[in-house]
């Protein structure tokens, strides 16, 4: 659990389900008193997700030590190379299917995504 960081872990006997959640690292933001704060929703608002079309280790550039195929902030087109999934020694690149700007990269370089995890947070443009 402490190597994939796995939080929990739960399973349901009667309806035959196993869950299994990742640890996500958590920050305390203190409250300011008599301060009104309107949620940055507008950010998120249109968000969509990329999400891995199969199971595999997430890779964020071509190769070690070279830059990686996108960062946040991008602007992609579709067809662009975003990342690759390596499943059973074999390099799969994964496209944008639609021009976006990635709003935040959810998986890590290196780690084990599963098929339908979601990759990139991003907004059509």
């Amino acid at each position: 659990m402490k190597e994939e960081e796995l939080s929990e872990i739960g399973f349901d006997a009667a309806n035959a389900k196993i869950h299994i959640k990742r640890k996500t690292d958590t920050i305390t933001i203190p409250s300011i008193k008599h301060v009104k704060h309107e949620p940055k929703e507008e950010l998120f608002s249109d968000a969509t997700s990329i999400n891995s079309p199969l199971s595999g280790v997430f890779y964020s550039s071509p190769k070690p030590g070279e830059p990686p195929f996108v960062v946040t902030g991008d602007s992609v087109i579709a067809g662009q190379t975003i990342c690759i999934i390596e499943a059973m020694k074999v390099m799969n690149e994964i496209k944008a299917d639609s021009n976006y700007k990635i709003i935040k990269i959810l998986a890590v370089n290196g780690k084990a995504v599963s098929s339908g995890e979601a990759l990139f947070l991003v907004k059509p443009e």
